[in-house]
């Protein structure tokens, strides 16, 4: 008999989420094989509603080259219509209900986003610091915008999202004193948890941080040219 409902069908365990898993990791691990063949570095941008995704892949392009953007939301194409009048090519993906991203719908976004003469993808995920964590997409690098006015314990509440990331960027800095924001312990909870990822303080009209952030995608594409040419030659 049936344990949940009583229905007298016989039960079985089935390692469901185990099965979706393998199978979006399959997907991811295509599209990110396709994207290195096409020197397009892919970023997954990760971060609460209101962090600053969409300010800062449009303060970004500029400073980097041909880019275009996968743009997640639950409704609405709000972003996409901001992205395109800064004339960068956008896709816009609706979840409904949905709380993430999967590399079902990178993989079908591609198909309609032309990515010839582009250097960068950006996806900006769906705005909350849970289930976007740790999910493959078919992108090269995580990161994390985490704004003061969210406050200063999020890296010990939501710790997958920071761990997972490379680059982490505290945005709105300039009202950190307004908001009674504790660097101290934030910057400390933060090392802690991923010692590796690089921290970007971002203010608004923040042109240091910004080169910063520009200069380390560079820096990855690159990484990923020489990772792809090695490779070639290795065959």
């Amino acid at each position: 008999m049936c344990r949940e409902c009583g229905c007298g069908e016989e039960s079985q365990t089935i390692p469901v989420n185990k099965s979706i898993q393998e199978v979006n990791d399959a997907v991811a691990h295509e599209t990110r094989h396709s994207l290195s063949h096409q020197e397009v570095l892919c970023i997954n941008v990760q971060g609460a509603p209101g962090c600053g995704k969409t300010s800062l892949i449009e303060e970004l392009v500029p400073l980097l080259g041909p880019s275009a953007t996968i743009q997640g939301d639950l409704e609405s194409n709000i972003d996409k219509v901001r992205l395109e009048k800064q004339d960068i090519p956008t896709f816009q993906i609706n979840t409904h209900s949905g709380c993430h991203l999967n590399a079902q719908m990178i993989k079908d976004a591609l198909v309609n986003l032309s990515l010839d003469g582009k250097e960068y993808l950006f996806v900006e995920n769906v705005g909350n610091l849970v289930c976007p964590a740790g999910v493959q997409l078919g992108q090269h690098v995580n990161i994390t915008l985490s704004a003061v006015t969210e406050g200063s314990d999020k890296p010990k509440k939501y710790p997958i999202i920071f761990l997972d990331s490379k680059l982490i960027v505290i945005t709105k800095y300039n009202l950190k004193d307004v908001v009674d924001f504790d660097e101290e312990q934030y910057l400390s909870d933060l090392k802690k948890l991923n010692p590796k990822a690089k921290i970007v303080l971002l203010g608004k009209h923040d042109t240091k941080g910004l080169s910063e952030i520009a200069h380390f995608f560079k820096h990855e594409r690159q990484h990923l040219l020489g990772h792809a040419h090695s490779h070639t030659h290795t065959h």
